[in-house]
């Protein structure tokens, strides 16, 4: 394998890294056993949620002042609508399945008979239309 009088940039990013990654890692393992700094961390955390906590129900108070929802009441709300439409479901199946019944074509001629028995001439023909426009004398 030849060697190359120009460094590799990746090779020498690569090496960096892992040195960054090891030199880390060794320092959180020695800091993790130190009592001190679990109980920095848990006090930490504490105080974290303890402000969560605060932050909801003054945005929650707040929210009921100006009169809107919350994040609460709209899940709840939700839910509600979600069972509701679960209750629907099981009542109303076979109206939903006629609802979607194919349906006849819309003209404006009636659906043709089942030929059955054969028809006569004149049962065939189609009746005179009436003529429009001309006047009628009489009463």
């Amino acid at each position: 394998m030849s060697t190359s009088l120009i460094p590799d940039p990746l090779q020498m990013w690569r090496d960096a890294v892992t040195k960054l990654e090891s030199n880390v890692n060794s320092l959180v393992t020695g800091s993790m056993e130190s009592q001190e700094v679990v109980r920095s961390l848990h006090q930490f955390r504490t105080v974290s949620l303890g402000m969560e906590q605060a932050f909801e129900k003054a945005i929650g108070s707040y929210l009921s002042k100006v009169n809107l929802p919350s994040r609460k009441d709209i899940a709840d709300l939700a839910a509600t609508l979600q069972r509701i439409e679960d209750k629907l479901d099981r009542v109303l199946p076979p109206a939903v399945e006629a609802a979607l019944a194919p349906r006849p074509p819309r003209t404006r001629r009636p659906p043709a008979p089942v030929a059955t028995a054969p028809q006569s001439a004149a049962a065939k023909a189609a009746p005179a239309k009436p003529r429009r426009g001309t006047k009628r004398s009489g009463s």
